[in-house]
């Protein structure tokens, strides 16, 4: 109870004391009702004070003569409640078995008592909270599925829930975007703890859990190391580049036949810096040797006529004398020293091109490559990338672009792997690097 500065009175005269006596006393905790709102441990509490009741069961001490003066009942209640009033000291979060206090502020009931004949007996009420539902507890966890959509590190999550036996709270995911494999996410039941509880509880429920971490899996990335791309989503974009190799040859060549096509290899293309259009770049190269159609294999061999002429050459050339020929070979060796550096090299490619012509062969490189290549790979699709490209080319006036004319004689490709690659590279726009499980020739 809050303290009220008394009036200290040395004596009092006889008339005070008999008016005094004529008094009616009132106990206002008579007329207090606490009322509570909610389920037990977040109920809340307020306070209804009964002031017309107060003065109907006190008619005469408020001086009114009827129950039904209905306007004098009304203004002494009015009085009362103006001055005579209190407040809990405890009003939210309560439980079953908590004690709480009806504090009442008589600062103002020296007016009541001078206006009225009656005597307000003050005191603080103790209340003991009861009686308050128990709420059905549940885990909103058990009703919630979390899945995850995109492509790292651009991936989303998602969440799917339903059945909830509650209304009106929903779930929040911190991040929610911009996701990896392996990333933290936390995940909350309703805007904040405080209001998801109050909406629960008002509904007769008590989540047993507001917060869940999950760590981001299953999806898909841009491959950044060869060693990423799984073998099944590796030989699935190698068969569907000799699949479309293959329509080509059955539908367009008229001149050539295909001998074998060899996959080589792949080179994996990292942009240096970071774009949205191109993650990567997976191109598989492979080599091809076609015949011509009808073409022959051809023996090389030494005809009689160049026998005689080499003979009639040995014959016929000049003698000359032992210095002269030492002068000779000091000159023609330094010469050949110089050479056959410079012809070494060469030997092994004229060899090559000896032998295919001897055998009527043509060998060349060809290329697919496919742009943002994910992992792991869907087994729904084609291929696991977001493009695939191969070779382009004009055959309009001369060809040009990815191909080259042998004798009228068209070759969809690259006579060599370090045009292929300046070409495939040069498709890019973007500065790589490069990683490469091709072995050199």
């Amino acid at each position: 109870m809050k303290k009220t500065n008394l009036k200290l009175m040395a004596c009092l005269p006889l008339a005070a004391i008999l008016v005094g006596c004529g008094r009616t006393t009132i106990d206002p905790n008579e007329y207090v009702e606490v009322k509570y709102e909610g389920m037990d441990s977040v109920a809340r509490a307020y306070v209804e004070i009964d002031y017309e009741k107060m003065v109907t069961d006190n008619l005469k001490a408020f001086g009114i003569k009827s129950k039904k003066d209905d306007h004098d009942i009304e203004r002494a209640a009015g009085k009362l409640e103006k001055y005579l009033s209190g407040e809990l000291d405890k009003t939210s979060d309560l439980s079953n078995g908590d004690e709480i206090v009806f504090e009442w502020n008589d600062d103002d009931v020296d007016k009541l008592e001078k206006k009225y004949k009656i005597k307000l007996k003050i005191s603080d009420k103790n209340i003991t909270v009861k009686d308050l539902d128990e709420p059905k507890k549940f885990d909103p966890f058990d009703y919630l599925e979390v899945s995850y959509t995109g492509v790292g590190p651009d991936g989303q999550i998602q969440l799917d829930y339903s059945d909830l036996p509650v209304d009106y709270v929903s779930f929040y995911a911190d991040p929610s975007y911009g996701l990896s494999n392996g990333d933290k996410v936390k995940v909350t039941f309703g805007y904040s703890e405080d209001s998801a509880k109050d909406e629960c509880f008002s509904q007769g429920y008590l989540p047993e859990s507001f917060e869940k971490e999950y760590t981001v899996e299953g999806l898909q990335q841009y491959a950044a190391k060869i060693s990423e791309i799984d073998k099944k989503s590796y030989d699935k974009m190698d068969k569907y580049a000799q699949d479309r190799f293959m329509e080509d040859v059955e539908d367009n060549w008229e001149k050539k036949e295909l001998k074998d096509l060899e996959l080589l290899g792949v080179n994996l293309y990292i942009p240096k810096e970071e774009n949205y259009s191109m993650k990567n770049a997976l191109c598989y190269v492979y080599k091809v040797t076609t015949t011509l159609k009808g073409e022959e294999k051809k023996e090389e061999e030494p005809t009689t006529e160049a026998a005689t002429t080499t003979a009639e050459a040995t014959t016929e050339a000049p003698t000359t004398t032992a210095e002269e020929k030492k002068e000779e070979g000091t000159t023609t060796a330094k010469a050949d020293e110089k050479k056959e550096d410079a012809t070494e090299a060469a030997t092994e490619k004229k060899e090559d091109k000896k032998e295919e012509a001897k055998n009527g062969e043509k060998v060349y490189y060809y290329f697919a490559y496919y742009q943002n290549v994910l992992t792991p790979g869907d087994p729904d699709k084609e291929y696991d990338a977001q493009s695939y490209n191969e070779p382009s080319y004009s055959n309009f006036f001369g060809v040009s672009g990815d191909a080259f004319a042998i004798d009228d004689v068209l070759y969809v490709g690259y006579e060599n792997l370090d045009d292929l690659y300046k070409a495939v590279e040069d498709k890019f726009y973007y500065e790589c690097k490069k990683e490469t499980n091709i072995k050199k020739n």
